[in-house]
């Protein structure tokens, strides 16, 4: 297998630049550009030792975390002595600065990755396990500690968290060589760092669209994973790749000019994986409960592409568009959250309802309509629902952490200043709770849209407004 078949340039929104050989971007990765008026947050940590030696006993989970902030597990399980199988004195070679980062991630970023939809932390119960065995895996955690602490404290220049940024592409890509030779046979650590390169990416606020690199690592990686043995590794760890995977894959889509380009991301076999959890009503950290709507995304996606394939007059729908159509339409009015799920849950499971509902709609935008028809009553519904949900749901709340793309969705719909403000103020109010770059991209994005006529606006031109700007994110 030679290295193109590993990095697949495909799916990035414009030239997929590989992963392999790149580095660190020059565009710098720490510019969060956020309002003066949110005051960065100090972070208390546990005195380190002169030797670098820090015991489980001085990692107290309240205590690490951000003055100012509540402590986001309190309905978790998992604790740090849960998910740490030896003491950090056990791991020589790394900086007092290493273990800052490790402790950060634990009482914080791990909380921030994921949306607290059950009260175990996959990114504590199955990474940071992992992570005690990879030297890569170990580092690409400390880098992703490194970049969120970074843009939460509003440091643009944080030297810190550009060398780990930097020593985990190197590392990435001699991980990836030596799969490449033959060196290294198990798939499994590289498959799961190149997800958390995603989600580095989506801690930093990275614009340059570096995440589709990491994400078409993970899609040939994953393929070649899953195609080993069912017993090559643990079912929960599976199954959380699979989720992870297939959340960035399916919300990095409405990155992708549908008039140009065909979506990659989630091909059949991926698909028919991740449709396994629904058998068994998976709720994940990621998916929340709302996985089947996920899985629409690149039917929807198909669909409207074969509307826009060209600027001008779309050609006429055939009986079969309209019959798929009225199918994913059924489907998605038909959906309902899974009964056992907490409110917060809930309400997040109709937020991605009523965004979905929005993206199918306007796939329809290139046909003629009258003003104030059933079409637009349509999407002024849809609208009206999500932003009624999103009413019901703290800014504060976990949940959050994986709205940023049905916030994405309806707020590329709307024309009405209110409306406009509401959603404003509540990415705001997540980037100074959750500190996570592409929140604060999202609302950078959705400023530009309302400036446009509302014709070209909607999340069928979020890519276009993505070009125009140079802003290339993923709504992971």
């Amino acid at each position: 297998m030679d290295e193109e078949n590993i990095i697949i340039p495909h799916g990035s929104p414009q030239s997929v630049r590989s992963s392999i050989s790149h580095g660190a971007s020059s565009h710098s990765p720490f510019s969060p550009a956020v309002s003066p008026t949110s005051p960065a947050q100090s972070v208390c940590l546990p005195t380190v030792s002169p030797t670098g030696a820090i015991g489980l006993e001085d990692l107290d989970a309240a205590s690490l975390v951000p003055m100012g902030y509540s402590h986001p597990r309190s309905n978790s399980q998992a604790s740090i002595r849960d998910v740490m199988p030896r003491s950090l004195s056990m791991l020589p070679g790394y900086s007092p600065e290493s273990y800052q980062l490790l402790s950060h991630y634990l009482a914080t970023t791990a909380d921030c990755m994921a949306n607290g939809s059950t009260p175990v932390n996959p990114f504590l119960v199955q990474i940071v396990p992992l992570a005690f065995t990879s030297d890569l895996l170990l580092q690409l955690v400390l880098t992703q500690s490194a970049a969120h602490r970074a843009f939460r404290c509003r440091n643009d220049s944080d030297e810190v968290a550009q060398s780990h940024y930097t020593k985990a592409l190197q590392l990435f890509r001699k991980g990836v060589t030596d799969f490449i030779d033959g060196k290294e046979s198990n798939p499994l650590m590289l498959t799961v760092g190149a997800l958390l390169m995603c989600f580095t990416e989506t801690a930093r606020g990275d614009m340059n669209g570096t995440i589709f690199d990491h994400l078409s690592a993970a899609n040939t990686l994953l393929i070649r994973l899953l195609a080993e043995s069912d017993t090559a590794v643990p079912k929960d760890l599976k199954n959380f790749v699979i989720e992870y995977y297939t959340y960035t894959a399916t919300v990095s889509m409405i990155s992708i000019d549908a008039r140009v380009s065909r979506q990659l991301f989630l091909n059949f076999d991926l698909e028919q994986r991740a449709r396994q959890l629904l058998e068994s009503e998976y709720i994940g950290n990621l998916c929340g409960c709302w996985l089947e709507l996920l899985l629409m995304i690149p039917c929807i996606f198909d669909l409207g592409r074969q509307w826009m394939m060209e600027d001008g007059q779309p050609g006429l729908p055939t009986a079969d568009d309209i019959a798929m159509f009225g199918s994913l339409q059924a489907q998605i009015l038909r959906w309902t959250p899974y009964p056992s799920v907490t409110p917060e849950v809930f309400l997040a499971g109709r937020i991605f309802q009523q965004a979905m509902l929005l993206y199918l709609y306007t796939s329809l935008g290139a046909f003629s309509r009258a003003e104030q028809g059933i079409y637009q009553g349509l999407i002024d519904a849809a609208i009206t629902d999500a932003m009624s949900y999103l009413h019901q749901l703290s800014a504060t709340a976990r949940i959050n952490s994986g709205l940023c793309w049905p916030i994405a969705v309806v707020g590329s719909c709307l024309s009405d200043l209110d409306q406009q403000n509401s959603l404003r103020q509540r990415l705001h109010i997540m980037v100074n709770t959750f500190g996570l770059g592409n929140m604060q991209r999202t609302l950078l994005l959705l400023e530009h849209m309302w400036q446009v006529p509302l014709e070209q606006a909607g999340p069928w031109n979020i890519c276009r407004a993505m070009q125009q700007h140079q802003i290339w994110i993923s709504f992971a």
